[in-house]
């Protein structure tokens, strides 16, 4: 268990050590705070690479540090950070939702250290590539714009200076070429020196294939959070609202699973509809697997996204998806292939989706078992692993 302890004493055997910096790691008391990468140090720790973790966040006014699963991890402030860097223990840094906090100390301490950071989303973004957030709520519209002017415009200049410095040896990980092109260069309105392609892992051991029955065409599931409108859960609905005045409609069945605060003001249109269940709350991933084995279309619109993961992890278990034709889904669903792509909040063109397959077993079937092969070659764990490792290694 974690507790105070004294970083200006500690030992470390060799020097050939990576350190993770990053803004949050799982503790006994808080399990789900970036999983994934605990996930990935884990892998890692399995090629026999020595991590240690460090959390910054100014909230660690005094030292701690405590082991999560055979992982030593620490946390403080940049002081706190400067001082483990001090060692020279530690031969690379990798670096998840990046600050100017965690770049400055390894700056002013191990200037010749090489850095490989990942960029994730909200720490490279301007504020307006989620306007759809704020258009019914006037506190955080008030909110995001009062940030407008100050945690954007210094995070922004501080990725502008990031991606161009020579001061540093710094590689960009990015999950989507997409993402790096159009969000992360575009609004830091800089392109990053050294950067790589690698997108995010899917467990294809949990989220295995199994042949799907043709009748499953029918079994249309949806899981998402409803904790903002990028997800488009309201086009979701307004498709199965569509499909409602058809005369295959009484033969589908819909099960929609997630939480946010505009579930049920979305979701309260289903509820008179005998074949469709709703289910309020978030679902393990154990949980998220078994339920993929009882259902063959998995519906997935948005109008953002870098990757769409709970898109992959479905694809991975041989469900259909039905997605948008928009930001990064192509990148990883290709239309008739390995998924079927609608147009842009179009919720009569995903309810002919769903007709489609509904008339066509032949074309689920084939969709089905390409889909769970193609995110399989781009995103399986020993693929992105692999790929991460010769990074690191490199």
């Amino acid at each position: 268990m974690g507790g105070i302890i004294d970083i200006n004493e500690l030992v470390f055997e060799g020097r050939d050590r990576i350190l993770i910096i990053t803004n949050a790691y799982p503790h006994p008391d808080q399990l789900y705070r970036n999983g994934f990468i605990h996930r990935r140090v884990l892998s890692y720790m399995e090629s026999d690479i020595a991590i240690d973790v460090f959390v910054l966040h100014p909230a660690y006014k005094n030292p701690g540090g405590y082991v999560y699963e055979e992982v030593q991890v620490y946390r403080g402030t940049e002081a706190h950070l400067r001082t483990l860097l001090s060692y020279k223990a530690h031969k690379k840094a990798l670096i998840h939702f990046v600050n100017p906090q965690m770049v400055h100390a390894i700056k002013e301490t191990c200037p010749d250290m090489p850095i490989i950071t990942w960029v994730h989303g909200f720490e490279t973004e301007a504020w307006h590539r989620r306007w759809f957030n704020f258009l019914d709520n006037a506190a955080s519209l008030r909110r995001v714009l009062n940030m407008a002017d100050t945690y954007y415009v210094d995070q922004l200049s501080f990725m502008n200076w990031f991606y161009r410095t020579t001061d540093l040896d710094v590689t960009f990980v990015h999950i989507s070429e997409w993402f790096k092109t159009h969000i992360a260069e575009c609004d830091a309105r800089a392109v990053s020196r050294k950067s790589v392609i690698i997108p995010n892992v899917i467990d294809e051991t949990l989220f295995s294939y199994q042949e799907k029955p043709a009748e499953y065409r029918k079994k249309i599931l949806t899981i998402r959070p409803y904790a903002s409108r990028k997800y488009a859960n309201d086009l979701s609905v307004n498709a199965v609202l569509e499909l409602s005045k058809r005369p295959i409609f009484q033969e589908l069945d819909f099960s929609f699973y997630g939480d946010g605060v505009l579930f049920d003001e979305i979701t309260g249109p289903l509820l008179e509809f005998k074949n469709v269940t709703v289910h309020k709350g978030f679902l393990p991933q154990n949980e998220i697997a078994d339920l993929h084995k009882q259902f063959g279309v998995f519906l997935c619109p948005t109008r953002l996204d870098s990757q769409g993961v709970s898109m992959c992890e479905a694809m991975s278990s041989g469900l259909v998806p039905i997605s948008t034709d928009t930001t990064a889904i192509p990148e990883f669903v290709e239309h008739d292939v390995s998924g079927l792509l609608t147009k842009k909040d179009n919720p009569v063109d995903i309810a002919d989706a769903i007709e489609r397959l509904y008339f066509n077993p032949e074309v689920f079937s084939r969709i089905s078992s390409a889909a769970s092969r193609s995110i399989q070659e781009k995103c399986a764990t020993n693929v992105v692993i692999n790929k991460e490792l010769e990074l690191i290694n490199g």
